[in-house]
């Protein structure tokens, strides 16, 4: 027992030390406790033995609970600033306490301290984050859009608006710094493609908050919603694209391509690429995917439509005398000719009877019961007739000429006639002679 009680004096002694200061000290808080009513006739009930919690004892004059001393209630202001010296926080004051000194609601006591002291409040740290809130999906494709700048990154300042619905992304490259009026030209070319929405999400950079700005978005019956200054994650849909932009230009900073280039080969493979939800932007967005050059690694297949048969459309066989249309300074006329092959159900190869084969919808063409033009052959500029036998033998309504050239000419459309010559002035071949009254005179020659 003697042993037990010298230890129990080195806690004891230990603990007293530990928590003085110029103004506490074992000797003060002796003194506090003898003229605090309710802890002085708690010491007197502790040696008498009244007291039938075991863990209350008293040692020099001064009360403990275990370890911890019991502080008499005018010196528990100073034992609290001195454990909340160098601003520690709640629990490192509780557990501090807790080694050394106790009095009734103790940690109520700490709470309120630090709570109420402004240097602790100023370098407070940020209270733990609330569970991200998802912005509600739109029921259609555009109704609701985020926009951002980026940049200035490699020369260039980057407008980035995704579409919340279907993830599809637009990129304005810019040299210029962005201003409220550069910023709505650059929308104005955007909504000429897929139209205005209906929401518009935007930080609260000056030129997104500015009149101009505003006013734009009035007259177009747009509603602007603005996250909290400082919480860019509000608006994570345009900051992680912008992000993504960042680390690809980034990638590509050693291929010799301009930045449009870039941007554009950036979103034509985004848009192609499938999302967590398994379809990409352009499914979502079009309704369909786009094809890009991996496409063309699949063999082709014939597209299965609806095939819509007229039955009743015209049709010429291959052979088959036609009219066909003939443009010539922007006159149409027609030309002869025959079926010389059929493209689909609508489209013919026509060979004229010139020579010339040309293209033609179906509704450029009439059948005709023109016969195929007449050829005749010269010979010594002098034409001979063709014998009855020549005609009988296939050679109906031809006449053959040869030519030193042996040029066959068509004659109904090639043979030009000659122009007539223009009359002789003819005169009569009388004789004449001069009047006989005038043979006596002298003539002057």
């Amino acid at each position: 027992e003697t042993l037990l009680d010298e230890e129990l004096q080195v806690i004891c002694d230990q603990t007293i030390n530990q928590i003085s200061t110029h103004s506490i000290t074992h000797t003060s808080i002796a003194e506090e406790t003898e003229h605090d009513k309710e802890l002085s006739k708690m010491k007197n009930d502790i040696i008498q033995g009244n007291v039938e919690n075991t863990d209350y004892s008293v040692e020099s004059g001064i009360i403990f609970k275990g370890n911890r001393i019991v502080i008499p209630e005018n010196l528990r202001s100073e034992v609290l600033r001195e454990l909340h010296h160098t601003h520690i926080g709640i629990v490192k004051m509780k557990q501090l306490a807790r080694k050394y000194c106790y009095w009734k609601n103790i940690d109520k006591d700490i709470e309120q301290l630090v709570r109420l002291c402004k240097s602790c409040a100023i370098i407070r740290k940020n209270p733990e984050k609330a569970p991200l809130h998802h912005w509600e999906e739109p029921q259609e494709n555009f109704y609701r859009i985020h926009m951002d700048y980026a940049g200035p990154f490699q020369g260039f300042h980057f407008f980035v608006v995704v579409d919340a619905k279907s993830k599809w992304a637009e990129i304005k490259p810019i040299k210029q710094a962005p201003t409220s009026e550069n910023t709505i030209h650059l929308l104005q070319e955007i909504f000429c493609t897929h139209g205005l929405p209906k929401v518009l999400v935007s930080d609260n950079a000056s030129i997104f908050q500015s009149t101009m700005f505003h006013e734009f978005c009035t007259r177009n019956g747009i509603i602007q919603k603005f996250t909290a200054p400082g919480h860019p994650s509000t608006n994570g849909l345009a900051e992680r694209n912008i992000q993504t932009l960042k680390r690809k230009l980034t990638a590509m900073a050693e291929e010799k391509l301009s930045m449009h280039v870039k941007i554009r080969e950036i979103l034509f493979r985004y848009r192609a690429t499938p999302l967590q939800c398994g379809k990409t932007p352009a499914q979502l967005y079009l309704g369909r995917d786009i094809r890009i050059k991996l496409d063309a690694m699949r063999p082709p297949k014939e597209s299965v439509g609806n095939k819509i048969f007229h039955h009743n459309i015209r049709n010429y066989s291959v052979g088959e005398r036609v009219q066909a249309r003939w443009y010539a300074d922007n006159k149409p006329t027609w030309k002869f000719g025959t079926i010389e092959q059929k493209f689909g159900r609508l489209h013919y190869q026509i060979k004229l009877d010139n020579g010339y084969s040309l293209k033609r919808h179906i509704d450029q063409l009439a059948r005709t019961s023109v016969p195929p033009k007449k050829t005749v052959t010269f010979q010594d500029d002098r034409q001979e007739s063709i014998t009855d036998k020549q005609k009988t033998e296939g050679m109906d309504e031809m006449m053959i000429i040869q030519t030193r050239q042996q040029i066959e000419r068509p004659v109904l459309e090639d043979i030009r006639r000659p122009a007539p010559e223009e009359p002789i002035l003819r005169r009569s071949e009388r004789y004449r002679q001069p009047p006989r009254y005038l043979l006596e005179y002298i003539q002057k020659k």
